[in-house]
């Protein structure tokens, strides 16, 4: 993977992106953290933020004509904009330490002359001086501060300079007037700043506004002098010493950093949720007390997006921008060392990939693709975490083998439409298929496609499993006359949508919803519809779910945020357990009505969480509210009726499923340990294999005084122990079970 490939993913995110006035602020003062720091009074922090952003805080808290405030967000509000400025004298005025810093750097040998000792001169002089250069000041009159020598305050001002000057090394030569530029022959570089119709050596026509060059070379104009007001004045000093730092590096002008644009206004956010605060006014006339100070700089909105970051579970967890988790997709997926860090493995498998960021930045940045790629090229290098998936992809395996089936009706070999349900609807309740696709056949001469769509493999990132997937259900769909495929799970239609998109797709419950001679059954009174992740941008599935409880009658409350992944997707519950629950409390406590959903993986997740909620089709097929819900292995077992049923229904075969040699042990499982088994991912008929492998072959750890046995079951990924005890023929109580990764190796 290249760098760029990451990093696509993320370009548009403006996380960090300065806000609207810093854009606006001519010194691009990060305001941001400086109004952070002042609202909690660290004056300190807000003051170093200040003073490198402006170089002389006591001039600029004093005189910015502040264009911040034009572009402060808060007006979006109807409140006044920040006040600013008096934030910046407040924050002067109680900082304890404003001596500036010194800097431990060698001295340079080039000599640099600035003419004019104004705050544009002096600004450019300061920042070189502080790099260790040699700056000669040449200036006409008496002193320093150019226009600002004739205003009231100048004795201020004038202290201000001494104590910014106060460490460096500068020289100053007063009384000196710069007749001509041969004068300056013997510097390395010349930044002329004299000011509102100063001298410039006729080079004025010639000046480059983005470099401050001239057409004389080594030689820079800025300040008054070409227009700026003084506020720009002291910006463009910073910027100039930077230009001409690199000028003396490599002989050529040139801007080495990012540039802002003085015509781009920043993004203006939608502040959801903000509350309107009133500007707060000063008890005196020398500004604002400390604490009016934090007040009022609480007033900034701290503008910036956060939305995926502040919405999302697992981004919030993690505590990573959108760009640096691009960062570390690249850099963990290196399979060298010492480039990957594996820094972002755990973060990888918590994702739902559920869309739920992308569906509220106003970017449409999509975190879920990007760590569904950093799975995709780990896969493909051998170096992901298998145990993570590895039950879900052996249940694939089986939906796509064993569980699969594909007829059109009645003998026929082709229809118009076919109902696919998906490898989990069957599973949780065989009556889901068997009444909707009895319907279907009776009403639209439906065909069946029994079979997974690839989530399992979809989430892994495993390619390879999910292409000779996508073979299959290709092929199953062309056999029966390319038909128009009915869903019932939104996962389904949505991976067909975007990796089968030449198939038609139409829901089910649109189609169930559109019979007027359907009603419903009505379990609750009221109740809240919970849109599950995928059915995202489906709106005939959504819609159709909301008619079909509206023929029931039932008043229908909708959910804040819709389309909130309920905590299944992607798999996260072995990689992150303790974000699972927290995902799913969330989820199962977003209403206090009980919910009508329409995804079998929704309702299995509010019925652990002991959330009341129905499926729709019981609603539809009146087959009662079930809250027992099937064990791993019941879940294989009502897959197999489902096929068995169908296929005798339409060809009048008797289906008989593949035996194994351990499927005639009957298992005493008591429900506490069932309970756990169900939250290991371990299945009964795991655990009759790995006790027919014990009992035949005699590799076991066993207690003569009560008959309880340990045996190991080692497969491709993972390993499985269970204690039981032999009760009778064929008979066995279980009395724990569980799995790891460890390898055991047996030596002679």
């Amino acid at each position: 993977m290249k760098l760029e490939e990451a990093t696509a993913y993320t370009a548009k995110c403006f996380h960090g992106e300065p806000a609207s006035c810093s854009y606006a602020c001519p010194f691009h003062l990060d305001v941001r953290s400086f109004m952070e720091r002042a609202a909690a009074g660290k004056w300190a922090g807000a003051y170093k933020k200040l003073r490198e952003a402006t170089l002389f805080p006591v001039i600029v808290s004093a005189l910015c004509d502040q264009p911040c405030r034009k572009r402060c967000q808060r007006t979006l509000l109807g409140d006044e904009a920040v006040a600013m400025r008096d934030v910046e004298a407040a924050c002067v005025r109680y900082v304890k330490n404003r001596k500036p810093q010194s800097y431990a750097i060698p001295p340079k040998t080039e000599r640099i002359a600035v003419v004019g000792a104004g705050v544009a001169g002096l600004s450019c002089a300061l920042n070189l001086a502080q790099k260790r250069f040699n700056v000669t000041v040449f200036e006409k009159e008496s002193t320093w501060g150019g226009v600002l020598r004739a205003h009231p305050r100048f004795a201020e001002f004038d202290e201000e300079f001494k104590l910014q000057f106060s460490a460096v090394k500068v020289d100053f030569c007063y009384h000196t007037e710069i007749i001509s530029l041969a004068e300056l022959a013997e510097y390395d570089a010349v930044y002329v700043a004299t000011g509102a119709g100063g001298e410039a050596f006729g080079l004025l026509d010639g000046w480059n506004a983005e470099l401050f060059t001239t057409t004389e070379n080594k030689v820079f104009l800025g300040g008054m002098l070409t227009g700026a007001t003084l506020m720009e004045g002291i910006a463009q000093g910073t910027l100039v010493s930077k230009i001409i730092e690199g000028y003396l590096q490599t002989g050529r002008a040139a801007l080495s950093h990012e540039m802002y644009d003085k015509n781009y206004c920043g993004r203006y956010l939608d502040h959801e949720g903000a509350v309107s605060m009133t500007l707060v006014t000063a008890s005196s006339p020398d500004g604002y007390t400390a604490e009016e100070a934090k007040q009022e700089a609480a007033r900034c909105l701290l503008c910036d997006c956060d939305k995926c970051m502040a919405s999302c579970e697992m981004l919030k967890r993690f505590k990573k921008t959108p760009k640096i988790i691009a960062a570390e997709v690249f850099a963990d997926t290196q399979v060298n060392p010492p480039f990957s860090t594996r820094s972002l493995t755990r973060q990888t498998y918590s994702c739902n990939m559920c869309g739920h960021c992308k569906s509220i930045c106003p970017e449409n940045v999509d975190i879920g693709s990007l760590l569904h790629l950093s799975r995709r090229v780990r896969m493909n290098a051998g170096v992901h975490p298998a145990a993570l998936h590895d039950f879900w992809l052996r249940e694939m395996d089986f939906a796509a083998s064993e569980g699969s089936y594909a007829a059109a009706p009645g003998g026929k070999n082709s229809c118009e439409y076919a109902f696919s349900p998906g490898c989990q609807l069957g599973a949780a309740n065989p009556e889901y298929v068997l009444k909707a696709y009895a319907y279907l056949e009776q009403k639209y001469a439906a065909g069946i496609m029994l079979a997974c769509c690839g989530a399992p493999a979809y989430w892994a990132g495993d390619d390879k499993r999910m292409e000779e997937n996508l073979q299959r259900l290709r092929q199953g769909w062309e056999q029966l006359g390319k038909p128009v495929l009915v869903f019932a799970c939104a996962t389904c239609e949505s991976l067909f949508k975007q990796l089968l998109p030449e198939i038609g797709r139409i829901s089910l419950y649109e189609l169930l919803a559109k019979d007027d001679s359907i009603v419903p059954v009505r379990p609750f009174a009221e109740a809240a519809i919970f849109d599950p992740c995928n059915a995202r941008g489906e709106e005939g599935m959504q819609q159709g779910v909301r008619k079909l409880a509206e023929k029931a009658g039932i008043t229908v409350e909708e959910l804040k945020e819709p389309n909130r992944c309920c905590g299944y997707g992607g798999h996260i519950r072995v990689a992150n357990p303790s974000l699972y629950d927290e995902i799913t409390h969330n989820r199962a406590t977003a209403s206090e009505k009980p919910y009508v959903v329409y995804c079998v993986n929704c309702r299995e997740v509010f019925s652990l969480r002991e959330k009341e909620a129905v499926h729709v089709l019981d609603m539809v097929f009146a087959t009662g509210k079930n809250d027992k819900l099937p064990t791993l292995q019941e879940k294989r077992d009502n897959s197999l009726e489902v096929k068995k049923k169908l296929m005798a229904g339409i060809e009048g075969v008797d289906f008989t499923p593949g035996k194994h040699a351990w499927d005639d042990l009957v298992l005493l499982i008591a429900e506490e340990t069932q309970k756990e088994m169900e939250q290991k991912l371990i299945s009964a008929g795991d655990l009759k294999e790995a006790i027919w492998l014990a009992e035949t072959t005699g590799n076991k750890f066993s207690d003569d005084s009560d008959g309880m046995c340990l045996a190991s079951m080692v497969k491709p990924v993972i390993t499985y122990w269970v204690q039981y005890q032999e009760v009778g023929p064929k008979t066995y109580r279980v009395h724990s079970a569980y799995y790891h990764r460890i390898r055991i190796r047996e030596e002679g």
